[in-house]
């Protein structure tokens, strides 16, 4: 027996949680991406600023250091000329002065001392510019054209980066005579800039409070939207799923209720309508179980009607048979009766259509037959056999189920056959080679013609007689042998069987019945059968 598989309980998260974890995380990652990616713009435009503010700073402190040493290149230039150092120490601190980011200003002579300079902590000592600045000194001691230069001065322990702007004093034929020196010191600048970071850190600082508040509303917001939305998404999921573990488990009356009209409600349609035919199916399931087990018990009965396939042994007389229904029950009968006097009645019927309503009519003319057997005793015959269950089926089905039945009588002692027929296929007499008279050829048909059963409450039959030879073998067959097909729709046919019987007519009974069977199966291969197959062989020995 099949073991049903336990069904397995819920794992893991429900939806709702993981929505709601989901919505959670996916609002945090876009709050701090938001964030950083405001922050790192802010920087940005800190630093661009700071740039542009350096750039400028530079700028004006350029034009600051043209205009200066402009203005002081005439007086240096004549005092130069005319060795007055006297009036270049006292113009220089003054010119000094006038500019407070002015850190050193030097008038060098052409022979490479510090004429003047704004030094007040110096003494008058000449000193050559190569003394006081080691560094840059033999630079602006062999200058001959404009220089600016930044260089890194140490001032009280500090580092300070300062702004050079050197000129040489020329005269109009171009001799050189000095060189003006002004020394700039950038701290302003420092000082504004470092101003911009600090300012940037507290903007970027505040920004990130209130980014982290503003997300934090947010979070707020969106935990509360989306249990909100949450629950009420997944609750009739979680009613469709309850349900179906309802279903599963055997409760097929169970449904959803419909709530809403989008997908949700759709499906929960399509559940309800779903469990409705699976109601409906394992009912029919049910109702078609009972019904192939009462098949089965029709067609146990009816294989009681039909005699087995082992071969009937009447004195000289062998019979032997198959019957194969095209479904579980068949509308094809035969049967072989013992009569008085050595006399043995065979009779083959086939009634039209097959399955359960054909089974029954050869379950009734099976009982006329035995009823007319019964009452007839030795008057009994092939035409009056036929005439009986004509009766009973025309009574039972009332022409909507008729029967084609061949009748005869075999006397073992005489070797005669008397035969009547019901509109069914003629059987064929068959006889051996050695048997045969010159010019006789060895298929006899037993042709005798009559109504079928059912069709006419009055119908006669006439009977027909024939001499048998030892050896003669007679062949009935019902239409579905002649008349399924192979897989290319051709029917196995009345000349294709004779072929088969020629060639195995030296055979035994059961031999020659097998063989013609087995040749039938191959040509008709996997093709559906669509009709009932009777096939019956009598040998008179």
């Amino acid at each position: 027996m099949r073991r049903l598989r336990v069904m397995p309980s819920q794992r893991g998260a429900s939806i709702s949680v993981k929505m709601i974890s989901t919505t959670l995380v996916l609002i945090m990652f876009i709050t701090a991406l938001l964030g950083l990616t405001s922050t790192y713009y802010g920087r940005r435009a800190f630093d661009e600023a700071a740039q542009k503010l350096s750039e400028a700073y530079d700028s004006a402190l350029g034009a600051r250091a043209q205009t200066l040493t402009a203005a002081m290149s005439e007086s240096a230039r004549a005092a130069l000329i005319q060795s007055d150092y006297s009036s270049l120490k006292t113009f220089v601190p003054k010119a000094a002065k006038t500019d407070p980011d002015v850190t050193a200003l030097y008038v060098i002579s052409d022979t490479g001392y510090v004429a003047a300079h704004s030094d007040e902590r110096w003494n008058d000592a000449e000193k050559k510019i190569t003394e006081v600045d080691p560094v840059l000194g033999p630079e602006l001691e062999k200058l001959t054209k404009p220089l600016e230069k930044t260089i890194e001065a140490e001032q009280g322990g500090q580092k300070d980066t300062r702004r050079v702007f050197a000129r040489p004093v020329v005269t109009d034929q171009g001799k050189k005579f000095g060189t003006l020196v002004v020394i700039y010191s950038m701290a302003s600048l420092k000082n504004q800039l470092r101003s911009i970071d600090e300012y940037k850190l507290a903007q970027g600082q505040s920004f990130m409070v209130q980014v982290s508040v503003l997300g934090l509303v947010f979070l707020v917001l969106a935990a509360g939207i989306s249990v909100f939305q949450s629950l009420r998404i997944t609750r009739p999921i979680q009613q469709l799923a309850q349900r179906a573990d309802q279903i599963a488990r055997g409760d097929l009356t169970t449904r959803v209720e419909i709530q809403s009209t989008d997908e949700i409600g759709m499906l929960a349609e399509n559940f309800n309508y779903m469990a409705d035919r699976l109601q409906v199916l394992l009912e029919e399931t049910a109702a078609k179980a009972v019904l192939e087990k009462e098949l089965e018990l029709a067609r146990t009965i009816q294989e009681t009607l039909v005699p087995s396939s082992e071969v009937i042994q009447r004195g000289p007389l062998q019979v032997v048979g198959h019957f194969q229904p095209a479904t579980q029950c068949g509308g094809d009968w035969w049967a072989v009766y013992d009569l008085p006097n050595d006399k043995v009645l065979l009779i083959i019927g086939d009634v039209t259509g097959h399955g359960v309503p054909a089974a029954m009519i050869t379950a009734a003319a099976k009982a006329a037959c035995d009823v007319g057997r019964a009452l007839e005793g030795e008057r009994i015959t092939s035409s009056r056999i036929l005439e009986i269950m004509n009766h009973a089926i025309y009574e039972s089905a009332r022409r909507k189920f008729v029967m084609t039945c061949f009748a005869c009588v075999i006397d073992q002692k005489t070797r005669g056959i008397t035969y009547a027929n019901a509109g069914h296929n003629f059987p064929y007499l068959y006889r051996q080679p050695s048997t045969l008279k010159e010019g006789e050829s060895p298929f006899t048909v037993l042709m005798s013609r009559g109504n079928r059963l059912g069709d006419v409450p009055e119908s006669t039959f006439s009977e027909s007689s024939q001499q048998l030879r030892p050896g003669d073998k007679i062949v009935f067959f019902t239409d579905g042998l002649i008349e399924c097909e192979s897989p290319s729709n051709e029917e196995f046919g009345e000349k294709r069987l004779r072929q088969v019987i020629g060639q195995t007519g030296e055979l035994a009974p059961a031999a020659m019945r097998d063989a013609l069977m087995a040749q039938a199966a191959q040509f008709y291969a996997d093709k559906p059968r669509k009709d009932d197959i009777t096939l019956l062989i009598a040998q008179i020995s």
